[in-house]
């Protein structure tokens, strides 16, 4: 119970550091440079510059009916850690933004300036964002449409976040000219770039070794779940010295994610070890060619 409680304060900790630097991100780079670069953030942004709305106010009202609906159409995945990270992240961008005045510490007027807006304001809620997803918190946003719509139409998460954001840059565009649309793609990269890294890690793949007393279940959770194969090899305990069915297996960052929390629901003593993998090749990898 104590570990399970120190977890969950670590958790928090880190969540609310990486709300913390991502506000800074868009507080101090991505709005005074009316950089529009898709999500609920662009919104705000729009509003902000159209009709002099709080930038954190708004992303918390656009934000709450977008949670409410991803808890009912989602279950408890949408749940404390989503609703703290939405709340927070509403606060900071408007707490720095009315003590610091964020607008007027660096000078986007000047064409040498500008570019640090999508490159360190990308860098910023990158890291942010990176931190927050790494340990199972979410800022809620326009990805809750995005998995509603796949829901329905199974069209791919990706593609409806990528309409979505593009909706949000062509309206940006509208508003702000066509060359700050072009610094947003870049801060949408730069994000995407560093939450990826963060998140799912340096290298690209990983070993998976799994020992379990509920090998049948695990092997269809790789199977079924997580959508990838595997070799079963036989191994014997030293201290119990029963024998037993080892899994072996090789997955990207994200399914080792995925898989972890799928195990953590039918066996918490389960063993795992995971390692990192120089090359893979064959089917699901790299071609052998």
């Amino acid at each position: 119970m104590k570990r399970k409680v120190k977890t969950l304060i670590i958790d928090y900790f880190v969540i609310n550091l990486g709300l913390i630097i991502a506000a800074i991100g868009i507080g101090l780079f991505i709005v005074p440079a009316k950089i529009v670069s898709g999500g609920v953030t662009g919104i705000a942004t729009i509003l902000y510059y159209t009709f002099n709305l709080s930038v954190g106010t708004t992303m918390l009202f656009i934000n709450i009916p977008l949670f409410l609906v991803g808890i009912k159409t989602f279950g408890k995945e949408y749940g404390a850690k989503t609703l703290f990270g939405i709340i927070m992240l509403s606060f900071y961008i408007d707490l720095f933004r009315k003590l610091i005045g964020l607008d007027n510490v660096i000078d986007f007027t000047k064409g040498s300036n500008f570019l640090l807006a999508p490159l360190f304001g990308g860098i910023l809620l990158g890291i942010g964002l990176g931190l927050v997803l790494k340990f199972g918190g979410s800022t809620g946003g326009t990805d809750i449409i995005a998995q509603m719509v796949n829901k329905i139409t199974k069209i791919p998460v990706g593609y409806c976040m990528m309409i979505n954001d593009t909706i949000i840059i062509i309206s940006g565009i509208a508003i702000f000219g066509i060359e700050k649309g072009l610094y947003a793609i870049i801060a949408m990269f730069t994000t995407n770039v560093v939450i990826n890294k963060i998140f799912e890690g340096v290298g690209y793949t990983k070993m998976v070794y799994i020992i379990s007393d509920k090998y049948e279940v695990i092997r269809e959770i790789i199977l079924n779940d997580i959508k990838k194969g595997g070799t079963a090899i036989s191994a014997k305990g030293l201290y119990t010295d029963e024998n037993k069915s080892m899994i072996m297996t090789v997955l990207k960052n994200k399914e080792i994610r995925d898989l972890q929390a799928l195990i953590k629901r039918v066996d918490q003593n389960a063993f795992m070890i995971i390692s990192e993998v120089y090359e893979v090749l064959g089917e699901g990898f790299k071609p052998l060619d």
